[in-house]
């Protein structure tokens, strides 16, 4: 039985609160424009794509956690 290194853990939770950053930045970005212009449809799209990407991340890091018991 393999055990990951906290070292690679402490990288996915890295990983991890960088995309829910990004997420919260390209949210904003979107809720700042008042015209609801293109581009706050596109950054709409990149919030709602790194949110998916967090959460993917935060299932690896679950299943980390569940191997390492």
């Amino acid at each position: 039985m393999s055990v990951i290194s906290s070292a690679a853990r402490d990288r996915v939770i890295q990983v991890q609160e960088q995309l829910s950053t990004l997420q919260e930045q390209f949210e904003q970005q979107s809720q700042g424009d008042v015209l609801d212009s293109y581009e706050a449809a596109l950054n709409r799209g990149k919030a709602r794509a790194y949110q998916h990407a967090a959460n993917l991340v935060s299932g690896a890091l679950h299943d980390i956690d569940v191997k390492a018991l």
